[in-house]
């Protein structure tokens, strides 16, 4: 879940921490609305893609799970380049 850290004391090592931590953005009042509404705009976009990330390796790991264990074998034959 993408944060968006918001302060009114906020230093350099207070925002080296929370970028640490995960947070997408280090806000530091007073700023304006179109800051905010820009920082939560990126926050939604980075999650959105994040979740498709782990939507399309989800689905290839359930792909692979359905393999019998000969399909897997032949299958770490084709991508080392052993088959064409």
């Amino acid at each position: 879940m993408p944060i968006i850290f918001i302060t009114g004391h906020g230093d350099i090592p207070m925002s080296v921490q929370a970028m640490k931590a995960g947070a997408v953005e280090f806000l530091t009042k007073p700023f304006g609305d179109d800051v905010l509404l820009s920082a939560i705009r990126n926050a939604i976009e980075r999650s959105q893609a994040t979740l498709g990330r782990e939507a399309e390796i989800r689905a290839l790991r359930d792909c692979y799970a359905s393999l019998t264990p000969r399909e897997r074998q032949v299958m770490a034959l084709v991508a080392s380049g052993l088959f064409e």
